[in-house]
C-alpha cells in the first residue's frame, strides 16, 4: 500500500494518518502494537495501567514487538501519578502525547526535549485557543460523533472551524470507521484521524466478547449521549447503561459493563484483526480520492 503523506505522518513518522484511539479498558499492548505494525500510530491511555510497574511491563512488551512510533493519552488532573508515568514513557521512546484534564504545559518541556509532540484533546474553540496559548503542537478535535467523552459539534463542522480559527494541526476524532470517512476528514483540513469505535470490534481489543458483538449489531440510533455516567457528556451503547445507578470507583470492574461507542457503529459489521481494519481504511481512502478526482471536468 502506498504511504499517505500529511503534516501528521511527517511529524510523527508513520505511514498513515490513523491513530488507534487510546480507549479506556480496551486499548492495551495488543491493539497498540497491531495498529503500529500496520502503519498507523498505536496508542493507549495511561489510566489503563494502575501502577508504574504495570505500565513499565506494558511498555517493555510493546517494545519487544515493535520499534515503530506509539502514542499515549496522559491525564494531568492530578488523580494519577503522571510524572512517573511520563518518565517511563519517555524512556520507552514514546514520541506522541495527547493530554486530557489538565495543563499541557506540565509536560511540554520534557516531551519536546525528547523530540516528541504534544496534542491536546478538546471539544470547543475556547479550549482550542487556551491550548494553543499554552504551546501545544496540535489539537485533537473531539466531536459529537465520538464514542466515550465527546463534544456537541459534528466533525464536519468542528475540524474546519478549529483549523481556520486557531491554525494549529487538527486531528479529527469522531465518526471515522472507514476510508471514505477519513478522506472526508482530511478534505476538511484534518492532518489525521482517530479511529476508536471500529477498533473495538477487533481481535486485539480487550473489550468483552459481548461488547464487541454489541458494536457490530448496533446502529447509530443505539448510541446515546449522557453526562450521568462520568459527569461529562459521553456516548454509550444504550443497552449497556439502561440499568445504571451510580458511578463506579476508579479501578472497579463494573466499568467493564459500561460500553462506550460512537455513531460510526453504523459502519462496523464484523470482528476482524486490527491490521485488516487499517488496510481496508487505507485502500478505501485511495479509492475515494481517485473517484473524487474523476468528478473534475477539465
Amino acid at each position: 500500500m502506498p504511504k499517505i503523506v500529511t503534516e501528521f505522518t511527517k511529524m510523527v513518522g508513520v505511514d498513515y494518518p490513523i491513530i488507534g484511539a487510546p480507549m479506556f479498558l480496551i486499548s492495551y499492548e495488543e491493539l497498540t502494537v497491531a495498529v503500529a505494525q500496520a502503519g498507523g500510530l498505536g496508542a493507549f491511555p495511561l489510566p489503563n495501567y494502575r501502577t508504574a510497574q504495570d505500565l513499565a511491563s506494558a511498555l517493555k512488551k510493546i517494545r519487544e514487538k515493535t520499534d515503530k512510533p506509539i502514542g499515549v493519552n496522559i491525564h494531568l488532573s492530578g488523580r494519577f501519578e503522571w510524572k512517573e508515568q511520563l518518565a517511563l514513557c519517555l524512556n520507552a521512546g514514546v514520541t506522541f502525547f495527547i493530554t486530557s484534564l489538565g495543563d499541557p504545559r506540565l509536560i511540554l518541556d520534557d516531551v519536546h526535549a525528547n523530540g516528541g509532540k504534544v496534542f491536546a484533546d478538546l471539544i470547543s474553540l475556547d479550549q482550542a485557543k487556551k491550548a494553543a496559548d499554552r504551546g501545544v503542537d496540535g489539537l485533537v478535535a473531539v466531536a459529537s460523533d465520538a464514542g466515550g467523552h465527546c463534544g456537541s459539534t459534528p466533525t464536519i463542522i468542528l475540524v474546519p472551524y478549529l483549523k481556520s480559527k486557531v491554525g494549529l494541526p487538527v486531528i479529527a476524532a469522531g465518526g471515522v470507521s472507514t476510508g471514505a470517512q477519513m478522506a472526508a476528514a482530511i478534505a476538511l483540513g484534518a492532518c489525521a484521524v482517530v479511529v476508536g469505535t471500529r477498533l473495538i470490534a477487533t481481535d486485539e481489543s480487550r473489550a468483552l466478547p459481548a461488547y464487541k458483538q454489541a458494536v457490530v449489531a448496533a446502529g447509530p440510533e443505539d448510541i446515546v449521549c449522557t453526562d450521568k455516567i462520568t459527569g461529562n457528556p459521553a456516548s454509550w451503547l444504550a443497552s449497556s447503561i439502561k440499568d445504571f445507578r451510580e458511578r463506579p470507583e476508579i479501578g472497579s470492574k463494573r466499568w467493564l459493563d459500561l460500553w462506550s461507542a460512537g455513531k460510526s457503529v453504523a459502519q462496523v459489521d464484523e470482528i476482524k484483526p486490527a491490521a485488516d481494519v487499517i488496510r481496508e481504511i487505507v485502500d478505501e481512502y485511495a479509492e475515494v480520492c481517485k473517484a473524487m478526482s474523476l468528478t473534475l471536468d477539465e
